[in-house]
Order: C-alpha cells, then sequence, then structure tokens
C-alpha cells in the first residue's frame, strides 16, 4: 500500500563488531600492504605494523601481512580481510566519504610518511613554491 506507516523502517546494515573487537578476538592485526612493497626485511611499514599489534594485543609479533593490490586494498579493508592498510594510501576526501570500488566511507590516520608534493597553478606561484620564495 502507498500509506504511511508507523512502524520504522529497519535500519541499514552494519558490522556490529568494531575492528578493534574483531582483532583482539582474532588475536593478530591484518596488515595489509601493496604486493611490490612487501619488504624482505626491516621496514617502516612492517615496524608501523608491529607498533600497532604492541599496543593493541600487547605483543609486537602478533600481526601478519596481507598482500593487496591498489585495485583490490579497500575492498579487503572494506570486507574486513584486512584490518588497516599501511601503504600507499593516499587520504582524499572522496576516500573518507565514498570510496568508489566499495561505495564507503574510510577513517584515516595522521599523516605518518611523505613521498612527494607537487604544485600546479600559474607558472610565477608553481616556481615561488617550489623554490621556497614568497611571491
Amino acid at each position: 500500500s502507498m500509506e504511511p506507516s508507523m512502524v520504522p523502517s529497519s535500519p541499514p546494515s552494519f558490522d556490529p563488531m568494531p575492528t578493534l573487537g574483531i582483532v583482539q578476538s582474532r588475536g593478530r592485526v591484518q596488515c595489509g600492504l601493496i604486493e611490490v612493497m612487501i619488504p624482505s626485511g626491516k621496514d617502516p611499514m612492517i615496524d608501523l605494523c608491529r607498533a600497532t599489534a604492541a599496543v593493541l594485543l600487547g605483543n609486537p609479533d602478533s600481526f601478519e601481512v596481507i598482500p593487496v593490490t591498489s585495485v583490490t586494498r579497500f575492498r579487503h579493508l572494506h570486507d574486513r580481510a584486512v584490518d588497516l592498510l599501511v601503504s600507499a594510501v593516499t587520504h582524499t576526501v572522496e576516500r573518507e566519504v565514498k570510496e568508489r570500488t566499495t561505495r564507503s566511507g574510510f577513517a584515516f590516520s595522521s599523516p605518518y610518511y611523505y613521498d612527494g608534493l607537487k604544485y600546479f597553478g600559474k607558472k610565477t606561484f608553481v616556481e615561488c613554491a617550489e623554490n621556497e620564495q614568497r611571491y
């Protein structure tokens, strides 16, 4: 019927267990790293996984590296195949609100790694910025 209902609609579906609860019950942090960036030895990204495991679980070795690609990384995060992504993820407004492959928004940490900065605009202003000069 087209009559309004007094029965409330069901809420959107969501996973009621927060990531922290999942990590604690599993006993390890699943860190998503881009396949080509998975290091063979000591690496700052592995150190970040280790530090996260130490804080969340009290054991710096309670983590697993899960290979992801630039195409699959947000799907893995959305589907909870990984708990966090620690490599090659740029924070954009789009990804915070509605990432295009999953149509979901994601939370981002404060930046912990800068790999470059590029200025664009009027040539004079770009040159000033790149040379760290005032116009």
